[in-house]
């Protein structure tokens, strides 16, 4: 596993259209690096948020920035320190060019991380896609969101990320041609360069990236989270 050092973040629009640019380009070795993530202060976790704001305020933001949303009760909790602070269903999220992206697993996430992933979704994964494969991208096939379990499934276990909802997991991304790229196996090198480029940039957005390779757990998914890593919580795993 690789623990990636923190630097400050720069212009993160031209990072994030400079990796889809090379992408648009012949198929290459190693993808285009990912943008630079932003400082600590700006990250989005359970231990250093934001100050507290209402489900209500932070449904009305993810709504002006056109993701579809929904507030939902507080979800079962079999573990002790399972529990979301502010939880919404996450539906669809509305691209840049009018579009629309479904998430077809309807995903309940914290409030604040789920407009981390739209933001994810819309600014890199969408025009992404569309640029390196020549298709819109329709939809993304994903995990429930939260799940109160040990990290890995692993009964006792330190708690996941999914337990305090702000996780995910994405397995297939669906294009308008019909085209589903499976991140457990691509069909051919623009394939991998898409998925390979996506999970490398993710480390823009998320303190963790995990997903084949990493460990037998994430052999057929890209798992995304905020949690905050080690003594300084100055660095990100992406592996």
């Amino acid at each position: 596993m690789r623990a990636i050092a923190s630097r400050n973040c720069g212009s993160g629009a031209l990072l994030i259209w400079t990796a889809i640019a090379t992408a648009g380009s012949p198929a290459r070795s190693e993808p285009p690096l990912p943008p630079v993530r932003p400082p600590p202060s700006e990250l989005q976790t359970p231990d250093n948020r934001a100050p507290p704001i209402a489900v209500g305020a932070c449904l009305a933001e993810l709504r002006a920035n056109h993701v579809e949303a929904e507030a939902v009760a507080s979800p079962p909790a079999s573990l002790a320190d399972c529990g979301v602070a502010d939880p919404v269903r996450l539906t669809a999220i509305r691209l840049a060019n009018g579009a629309t992206l479904d998430l077809p697993g309807r995903p309940v996430l914290d409030c604040a991380f789920a407009g981390t992933f739209a933001a994810f979704a819309r600014d890199l994964v969408a025009p992404l896609g569309a640029a390196t494969l020549g298709a819109p991208v329709v939809a993304l096939e994903t995990g429930p969101g939260y799940e109160c379990r040990g990290r890995n499934r692993i009964a006792g276990a330190k708690t996941s990320a999914h337990g305090e909802g702000v996780a995910i997991d994405v397995s297939a991304i669906l294009f308008a041609d019909r085209r589903r790229v499976v991140v457990a196996h691509q069909a051919d090198a623009q394939e991998i360069l898409f998925v390979r480029t996506m999970r490398r940039a993710a480390c823009g957005w998320f303190s963790t990236v995990l997903g084949p390779g990493s460990d037998p757990a994430h052999a057929d998914h890209i798992h995304l989270d905020v949690l905050r890593h080690g003594a300084s919580d100055n660095y990100r795993i992406c592996d």
